[in-house]
């Protein structure tokens, strides 16, 4: 296995900072991660949130080539349909490049309507601007010439350069919380950046690459968890973090629930107790006896830990968690 680490790098109404300390808070822990022996590092995206949350995936994917050496670098993930995909081809290409091939990019449709507001974009168009997205990004990085008339984009032939580092291009992730999502990784023969553990959703993405003829085991297929790893009583974490959890969760629930997909509701009271079971609390044995069962019948091949919740001392109580977590979790994911 392969793990990553994301931060979602936004302001906590918890803990007063600059927004300089914050992203070096957050640059700091990546690079220490790094050093750590995490696989790759990821940055997350969102557009006019009040808190700031992920507000430039390129800009500190830049800081990131620029501080690091080894580990891998990605989105997780560009709301695809809000870019231009050829524009995206071409800035995915230059960081491709500047990484030495480091770069994984990892795109979605996104779950936010006041983003597509924003752009002026109808949400309901999301599938369809997704499915013509990922067909541009791969034309765009293949460095032909292209015409295409889509739907949304007609493009009268041109090219678009440079071409990545990474040949035929950098591996492209999907990110998928339902089936219909999955399938559409799985049709393009793209590697699933699950946010399930539903074992339809993983189902429906493995029959999907099989129908559109794409080799068994060609692809990878990685779940988020929020993990700490700790010697104390759970529950004791659990109470003195609960407020930072409910932040992270009901933002999530929040947005989600807008979209009235049952699929994307949490389904979830607005209550601090309700998101206890998103949270993995335990010491490394707890904690790998309880992934191991998912890893095996989901057949994940990655992990990606979301870091401390913002509000938590990065250089304090966060980067003791994820010590503990390289030294004692890691070493065994990374065996399996």
């Amino acid at each position: 296995m392969r793990v990553g680490l994301t931060l979602e790098m936004k302001a906590s109404p918890y803990r007063k900072q600059s927004w300089t300390d914050l992203w070096e808070d957050c640059l700091w822990t990546f690079t220490e991660a790094e050093r750590l022996g995490f696989d790759s590092l990821l940055v997350q995206e969102h557009f006019f949130s009040a808190d700031g949350y992920a507000p430039s995936v390129p800009i500190f994917l830049s800081q990131l080539i620029s501080r690091t050496t080894t580990a891998r670098i990605g989105s997780y993930i560009y709301v695809a349909p809000l870019h231009h995909p050829l524009a995206l081809a071409q800035e995915t290409a230059v960081l491709d490049q500047l990484s030495g091939g480091r770069l994984d990019v990892g795109i979605g449709i996104g779950h936010r309507i006041a983003e597509y507001a924003a752009f002026g974009l109808d949400p309901r168009t999301r599938p369809s601007r997704m499915e013509e997205a990922i067909e541009l990004l791969k034309l765009g990085w293949s460095g032909e010439e292209i015409e295409y008339d889509g739907r949304y984009h007609r493009i009268p032939g041109l090219q678009v350069q440079p071409t990545p580092a990474q040949e035929p291009h950098p591996p492209l992730w999907v990110a998928a919380t339902t089936v219909a999502a999955a399938a559409r990784a799985g049709r393009h023969g793209a590697n699933l950046a699950g946010a399930s553990v539903d074992p339809e959703v993983h189902a429906a993405y493995h029959a999907a690459l099989a129908e559109a003829g794409h080799a068994p085991g060609s692809t990878r297929v990685s779940n988020p968890w929020s993990i700490t790893v700790t010697d104390e009583d759970p529950e004791q974490v659990w109470e003195r973090n609960q407020h930072l959890y409910f932040e992270r969760w009901d933002y999530y629930r929040r947005i989600r629930s807008e979209f009235g997909d049952p699929d994307l509701d949490y389904g979830l009271a607005p209550a601090h107790d309700t998101y206890r079971a998103n949270e993995l609390i335990g010491d490394p044995e707890t904690v790998l006896a309880v992934l191991e069962p998912f890893v095996k019948d989901l057949g994940l091949t990655d992990l990606v830990l979301f870091g401390p919740h913002p509000g938590i001392d990065l250089r304090g109580e966060g980067i003791e968690s994820l010590r503990r977590f390289a030294a004692d979790v890691l070493p065994t994911l990374q065996s399996w």
